[in-house]
């Protein structure tokens, strides 16, 4: 795949997700437990009914919407079972259902209350897969306040999250990481070097936000990400070391000129 190929959002298949899970780490999804019709279908309905729901998460609840096993998408859950719990809590005033979905609610740590995790229904994506997404506990919403925007899109947060979780953070320490600034062309400059590298778009498919990559041969996998208004980030990994090493030094030398304005 080109650049010029890559769209600006795509949704993630999760037969695609699975199989590079496993790829990467065996097993690693054998905890997934899927959410019921029944369970789909209640939540859904205070929405507007099923139909209301981006297919993407849908799938996503068909196939691990119940429990992820030992991994986690954000500070907090994204169990079916404790969304339900949480909807039918009627003391409390709750954001537009027509407007706004939660899949996630923040947890209780140590830094205090953690914030949701929204779609925004009336901002889908171009094919209507997926929708816009943010991060922001319910109380605030409702107050107006500002999100947080980590991720575009659910699709982008399934890719990132499970890519460093699953491939990039081996048990050696903390992956390779760079940061390339904000200029326009840097992804597309990255991008292109990471192709002459032998990396190549996966199972996951891309956006051009963000981007996981593979090189086979080289036993190799990057994470090329464009957040919203943070510079572009590139996260690499190899099975090997001496790989890896070889990998982080030619990146390393082309960085400047990568930045180049």
């Amino acid at each position: 795949m080109n650049w010029s190929e890559i769209p600006a959002a795509a949704p993630v298949a999760m037969t695609g997700l699975l199989a590079f899970m496993e790829r990467w780490k065996p097993r690693s999804t054998k905890d997934f437990r899927a959410a019921s019709a029944d369970q789909i279908r209640l939540l859904a309905e205070r929405h507007g009914g099923s139909e209301a729901l981006p297919p993407v998460y849908r799938e996503f609840l068909a196939t691990m919407g119940e429990a992820m096993g030992p991994w986690r998408l954000t500070r907090g859950t994204t169990s079916i079972s404790s969304l339900l719990e949480d909807a039918r809590e009627t003391d409390r005033e709750r954001a537009d259902p027509s407007r706004y979905l939660k899949f996630a609610i923040g947890e209780d740590d140590y830094n205090g209350r953690q914030p949701d995790d929204f779609f925004d229904l009336a901002r889908p994506t171009q094919d209507g897969t997926d929708a816009f997404v943010f991060r922001l506990q319910e109380e605030r919403l409702l107050r107006g306040s500002g999100a947080e925007h980590p991720f575009p899109t659910f699709s982008d947060l399934l890719r990132a999250v499970l890519v460093t979780k699953v491939a990039l953070d081996l048990e050696r320490g903390s992956p390779p990481f760079f940061t390339f600034g904000r200029h326009p062309d840097v992804m597309a400059r990255t991008f292109g070097l990471l192709a002459n590298l032998g990396f190549t778009t996966t199972e996951l498919a891309a956006s051009t936000t963000t981007i996981p990559l593979e090189a086979r041969g080289r036993g190799a996998v990057a994470l090329l990400r464009n957040p919203i208004d943070r510079d572009v980030s590139l996260r690499v990994r190899a099975r090997g070391d001496a790989e890896e090493r070889r990998i982080v030094e030619i990146i390393a030398d082309h960085r400047a000129e990568l930045m180049q304005v």
